[in-house]
């Protein structure tokens, strides 16, 4: 058997980034956290940190993470049970999800579901193609990805597809594209994305006008609200999630460069498989706004 501790310990240093700010979580002396996991490294005959900065995981450390990660939600749900009165006692449930998501859908259908119960939730925002790996680490007990095939001892649930336009304002059409919208103005034309991870805008230019990736402007702003105000403020043109776009288009705020054009990107719920109230409720509560708020 794995202490317990020693799990906690390895999971406070890689969360906190290294073995003085775990210490001070833990109330322990820094000594004691690196005996711990020295301790737990002896156990499992490997190493489990890599002493950078911050500090990682190695795969038999993210394994080891993931294991206390599932032990910690069925631990919390029966404390829940038992004492289900009080309020010291709050379940947290981690999730990975996309900004857009985020900014849209995600927060309104679970609001009633941590009203009624009581958890807490710790969300973690990254590109819907990378959040299976904070699943995969034990970071998250569900993520909401692009990544349809289920990851070890996981289950993969269709949510729906969320679709973005390319859009901009008048007075940023009227100076880029009063040729039209073709190659040649789009590589001249500054665009807007969320992040370097983030390759939706890539593959609109690909597949629709065969633009190679990495010869086109682009202004980065990794946030959702402020991404699309770098489109409002005119900086550039970008792919808006259609929930966030709609009431700009019908306000007049934006219009769409070519509607023709769609980007669709199905997105899947990823859970451990594992019998928890949490992940169940969580899952059940997504999928019913998804089915009204995402295209079927």
């Amino acid at each position: 058997m794995l202490d317990q501790a020693h799990l906690k310990a390895l999971s406070v240093v890689i969360s906190e980034g290294g073995f003085e700010r775990a210490a001070k979580v833990l109330f322990v002396t820094q000594s004691a956290v690196s005996q711990r996991i020295k301790q737990l490294e002896e156990k499992v005959g490997q190493a489990l940190v890599v002493r950078s900065t911050p500090v990682q995981a190695t795969p038999m450390g993210k394994r080891l993470l993931r294991h206390f990660a599932q032990i910690q939600l069925l631990e919390s749900e029966l404390s829940a049970e038992i004492d289900a009165d009080d309020p010291s006692l709050p379940t947290i449930v981690k999730i990975a999800v996309n900004a857009d998501s985020l900014a849209t859908w995600f927060l309104p259908a679970l609001a009633q579901l941590f009203k009624r119960h009581n958890w807490l939730l710790e969300l973690i925002v990254d590109d819907e193609s990378y959040t299976h790996y904070l699943l995969k680490t034990g970071e998250a007990v569900g993520c909401v990805t692009t990544t349809a095939v289920a990851l070890p001892g996981c289950s993969s649930e269709y949510l729906g597809q969320m679709e973005y336009l390319c859009v901009a304002t008048d007075e940023f059409i009227d100076k880029h594209f009063a040729a039209g919208v073709n190659k040649q103005s789009l590589l001249q034309a500054p665009a807007v994305v969320f992040s370097t991870k983030d390759k939706l805008h890539e593959k609109f230019l690909g597949d629709h006008f065969s633009i190679a990736p990495g010869r086109w402007q682009q202004h980065k702003i990794p946030s959702s609200e402020s991404f699309l105000d770098a489109i409002l403020l005119g900086m550039g043109y970008g792919l808006v999630a259609h929930l966030q776009a709609k009431p700009l288009l019908e306000n007049g705020r934006l219009r769409a460069l070519c509607p023709e054009k769609l980007m669709a990107v199905p997105l899947y719920w990823q859970h451990w498989n594992i019998k928890a109230k949490q992940t169940t409720l969580v899952y059940r509560a997504l999928a019913a706004t998804a089915k009204q708020a995402l295209t079927q």
